[in-house]
């Protein structure tokens, strides 16, 4: 496996797929270099694309307010993929950042293509809503 199908595998909406649907999405994966100080996107744009960073650091903030402060290994703009939401946050590198980055028009392209990826991600989805849904009604 290499090390971007591994990377991908640790993105909890990736971790259950096989390792076929892995390597399927490792090929549009594509690598972008931000600098410190650089705004990967703003609060209210639209939501293209999904990254998970390999190096560096960035800020997440919400109004102005800093929310979260990410690392490698950690990813932001998941939801992107799935939804046509606008942001919900300005994410900024704080360092020199590398990150992977899916946009989403690759992604339903490959969905479209392959429908059996579509539905291990449909599989994925409901058990973490089942998930989720338990831990609830156990509080």
């Amino acid at each position: 496996m290499s090390t971007t199908t591994e990377a991908l595998a640790r993105v909890p909406l990736f971790r259950d797929l096989p390792r076929k649907s892995l390597e399927r999405l490792e090929k549009f994966v594509r690598p972008r270099n931000f600098r410190a100080g650089d705004v990967i996107f703003r609060e209210g744009e639209e939501g293209v694309g999904f990254f998970l960073i390999t190096d560096g650091k960035v800020e997440v903030s919400r109004g102005g307010v800093s929310i979260a402060s990410l690392g490698p290994d950690e990813f932001f703009g998941e939801m992107a993929l799935l939804d046509n939401h606008r942001r919900s946050a300005t994410v900024t590198a704080v360092s020199d950042t590398q990150c992977l980055a899916i946009m989403r028009a690759d992604f339903l392209a490959e969905l479209r293509n392959g429908p059996d990826l579509a539905i291990e991600l449909l599989a994925v989805m409901s058990r973490r809503v089942r998930e989720l849904d338990e831990r609830l009604s156990h509080s």
